[in-house]
């Protein structure tokens, strides 16, 4: 137990130091880029090495590219996450629509994210996207 604290409290402080360079030399838009990033990584030597590149770096347009070479999956996801809410905003109510947002909004599973959309496609009642989310999403 005290080790996953330990850990946690590494990867906070490079996360942490990471924003804080970003946040000196960067625009607002760059830095919510690098957050979106890097809060969900917690692996801490992926994140140390994230932080030695960037400090080198003086261009947002290098800094963004360092960010999609180091964390390749972000856009994947974000991708997914737009595809899902596309097929909910069209099929279902705004409730339904909150529900699925709010269930894959913290998700970084891209295999995850890909089956509960090829599934959500087929559904045709509300209940059905409840029983997904719950089936795809609960948290044990």
């Amino acid at each position: 137990m005290i080790g996953g604290m330990i850990l946690e409290g590494r990867v906070e402080g490079v996360q942490d130091s990471i924003l804080d360079i970003v946040s000196d030399r960067f625009s607002p838009q760059v830095v919510a880029q690098v957050r979106q990033a890097i809060i969900p990584c917690q692996d801490v030597e992926k994140l140390k090495k994230f932080l030695r590149q960037l400090v080198r770096l003086s261009d947002e347009q290098e800094v963004l590219a360092l960010l999609t070479e180091s964390f390749p999956l972000l856009g994947e996801i974000k991708g997914l996450q737009e595809a899902i809410l596309d097929v909910a905003n069209d099929r279902f109510s705004p409730q339904v629509v909150a529900q699925v947002q709010q269930a894959i909004a913290p998700c970084q599973d891209v295999q995850l994210l890909r089956t509960f959309n090829r599934q959500l496609v087929r559904l045709s009642n509300e209940q059905e996207v409840s029983a997904l989310l719950t089936k795809c999403f609960a948290t044990s």
